[in-house]
């Protein structure tokens, strides 16, 4: 069975775009019922950057509808750390990349290397939007360091189709 952690962009796009709350409400309700079934969550740091938002901002109120075990525990985690520490020193080491987007790779308040690392420590899969992208020199993509890592990434529609009905209900296919 595939487990997947979430990453914000997800969120922010579906909200702003393809999936408004206002016309539809089956994405989000798909999400909890992914969860609910125990494939799909997040992390805490993925949580604090969808808070950033205005108080009105519908994600922000649709965090509050969440049960507490979607967004589970990043720096808090011992495994965790241990594999952050390794994404760390490959991105310090790494000298493909320029030092402004190592430097934003490595903040903490930045979710990437943290879902990279949850992924790497307890057997996830990451869902994004951020597409490979092995030439560009001023952002790590986060398809390209988990790749570095055997972390697999996947586009976001890739899951929807593989586990959802034409009418968007979720329904766990089998691999």
């Amino acid at each position: 069975m595939h487990k997947y952690l979430v990453d914000s962009n997800i969120f922010l796009q579906a909200k702003n775009f393809h999936y408004r709350f206002e016309f539809c409400s089956h994405f989000w309700s798909w999400v909890k019922q992914a969860h609910h079934d125990g494939m799909l969550c997040s992390i805490q740091k993925v949580k604090k950057e969808l808070s950033r938002g205005q108080d009105d901002d519908p994600v922000k109120e649709w965090l509050n509808d969440l049960p507490d075990s979607f967004f589970i525990p990043d720096d808090t985690d011992a495994k965790v750390i241990v594999k952050y520490r390794e994404v760390m020193q490959w991105t310090a080491g790494n000298t493909h990349f320029k030092d402004a987007a190592k430097k934003e790779f490595a903040r903490s308040d930045i979710a990437d290397a943290f879902l990279i690392a949850v992924a790497m420590a307890h057997g996830y899969e990451i869902i994004t939007h951020e597409l490979s992208n092995p030439d560009r020199k001023n952002k790590i993509q986060i398809p390209d360091a988990a790749l570095y890592f055997g972390v697999k990434t996947h586009f976001v529609y890739d899951v929807l189709s593989d586990n959802s009905n034409k009418d968007f209900c979720f329904v766990r296919k089998a691999l």
